[in-house]
């Protein structure tokens, strides 16, 4: 090569991408590659072992069969803590409480709740007693607690019977408006008898039934606040054909035609006028308080008093002249 310098020929390189194509080679475009969508994959494809749904939900999975295996190896602890204590001797009652015993007594309580000393604490619940109690027809209500290792104290309340009901049967009637039990020999005998009671009707009609024995009750209070009834005891109760009440009271005795309801104030009432009787040495046959137009009007027709008998004429002496 030359010196440019000294007029020769200049050589001139040239870069790849500058250089001529070949003369006799032809040169063809390079098609560009087509681009192919992937077909979807299904979603049970694309979940795999490793996806945080699937991890959660074994996760789930498992926490349930652990607190399984646990409760139910806390169900064994149990039973067999069960068992060791309906056989344990610590566990025996030592000491039944009953409170409350007015007509039945203790021993009778307790056969009625099925309880006895020496018998395990836990083979009956307090809630068993409770309701095998107050099954018992005397008894109202009753509250039972126990308390460890061996007491169950027991409270009752005992009916009170207020009246007998004669309706074929004698019933007892119970001062919560009760018809709670059927009269035995050995009940009390000495209550005001009911009587009139429609039959039929007592029976099938339960708003007759419930309005008759609240009322006989009502009645029988308002009678004893009215400081009737150690004056004068009811000896009777009687409903009459209209529904209302009647009452015979005392050894005469005393006939009382109360009318409708409330009675409080027609018994103050009746015992005014048994004080102002009572003033003149009076006695009344019967007495009507069921004026609806005059109530304070009362009627009273009096007893009538036998006429003492005639004294016998002093015998005359014969003395001998």
């Amino acid at each position: 090569m030359s010196d440019p310098r000294e007029g020769g020929e200049r050589a001139v390189e040239l870069r790849p991408s500058e250089r001529p194509p070949p003369r006799n080679r032809r040169v063809r475009p390079v098609a560009e590659p087509e681009l192919v969508e992937p077909e979807p994959v299904p979603v049970s494809v694309r979940r795999s072992w490793g996806s945080p749904t699937l991890r959660r939900r074994l996760l789930r999975v498992a926490h349930a069969l652990a607190a399984l295996v646990a409760l139910g190896a806390l169900g064994l602890v149990a039973m067999e803590a069960r068992r060791y204590a309906l056989d344990a001797p610590a566990f025996a009652l030592t000491t039944l409480a009953v409170d409350g015993a007015e007509r039945l007594g203790e021993p009778e309580i307790l056969g009625a709740a099925g309880l006895a000393l020496g018998d395990n604490v836990f083979a009956r619940t307090p809630e068993e007693v409770r309701a095998d109690l107050e099954a018992h027809p005397w008894i109202a209500e009753a509250r039972v607690e126990r308390r460890l290792p061996g007491t169950f104290r027991i409270a009752v309340v005992e009916r009170h019977p207020v009246a007998l009901l004669l309706s074929g049967e004698g019933y007892l009637v119970g001062d919560d408006a009760s018809l709670f039990k059927l009269w035995e020999p050995g009940d009390p005998a000495d209550l005001p008898l009911v009587t009139g009671v429609d039959r039929s009707r007592f029976a099938g009609d339960r708003p007759y039934r419930t309005s008759v024995l609240t009322e006989l009750v009502a009645l029988t209070h308002d009678y004893r606040a009215a400081g009737l009834w150690r004056r004068l005891p009811i000896q009777e109760l009687h409903v009459e054909a209209n529904g209302h009440l009647s009452l015979y009271a005392g050894e005469g005795p005393l006939y009382v035609r109360l009318g409708p309801a409330p009675h409080g104030e027609k018994l103050r009432r009746l015992r005014r006028v048994l004080d102002r009787l009572d003033e003149g040495e009076l006695e009344a046959a019967y007495v009507y308080l069921d004026n609806v137009r005059r109530p304070d009007r009362v009627t009273v027709r009096l007893r009538e008093v036998p006429a003492p008998p005639p004294a016998a004429p002093e015998a005359r002496s014969s003395a001998p002249g």
